[in-house]
């Protein structure tokens, strides 16, 4: 299996290669919040890369057969939207079973939360594209635990560095997988010149300001 470091670099050169990750240090772009960034991650636009998505979700694999709990798992579990095509490559992958959590109770039907399969104290990994102040993931994890899911891990493409090795939330706690992060991000963007020393000391002075710790 490749390095931790070495996954995280050649994912970050990645998602700078497709344009996932964006830089504008002059006119930042808006977040959901509001706040404006220097920088931006869209990690759907993987997706549309087959090349470059097929050598991500190998990583993945390599990370999650690296685990102790590798063996146990049951289920992959995505959580709407961006979670769900990562849920499914990995789970085609592992030839294991998948499900995907709505953000809200369909209102018609099934009236479900959880769509597919899921039985009770089976072990799941939860899968979303990235994980900023991981309020979102909270509710997925709760949909979880509701079905009385043992939850082995969560697991994402790209982590904003708030969190490091453990999401620990609201009184939710479990252990935090992941590729890359910004501290990769921004190392190989200064490396190939995309971020000026100038534009690069702005951007980690707004991600620390932003929580992110790495």
């Amino acid at each position: 299996m490749p390095s931790k470091n070495s996954i995280a670099t050649k994912t970050a050169e990645i998602l700078i290669e497709i344009e996932a990750v964006k830089f504008n240090i002059d006119e930042p772009f808006k977040l959901t919040s509001g706040k404006k960034s220097p920088v931006y991650c869209d990690c759907r636009k993987i997706i549309s890369f087959p090349y470059e998505r097929k050598i991500l979700i190998k990583f993945a694999i390599e990370i999650l057969k690296n685990q102790k709990f590798f063996k146990n798992i049951d289920v992959i579990a995505g959580g709407e939207t961006a979670g769900i095509p990562f849920a499914s490559f990995i789970s085609s992958k592992l030839d294991l079973s998948m499900v995907y959590i709505r953000k809200e109770t369909k209102k018609f039907g099934g009236k479900k939360k959880i769509e597919g399969l899921l039985k009770k104290n089976q072990k799941v990994i939860l899968v979303e594209d990235l994980i900023t102040d991981g309020g979102s993931k909270v509710d997925f994890i709760k949909s979880l635990l509701d079905e009385k899911s043992k939850i082995l891990c969560m697991f994402v493409i790209f982590n904003y560095g708030i969190f490091n090795t453990m999401f620990n939330l609201s009184g939710l706690r479990t252990k935090l997988l992941y590729l890359t992060s910004w501290k990769e991000v921004l190392v190989v963007a200064k490396k190939k010149k995309i971020l000026t020393s100038n534009s690069y000391n702005k951007v980690k002075s707004f991600l620390k300001d932003f929580g992110v710790k790495n």
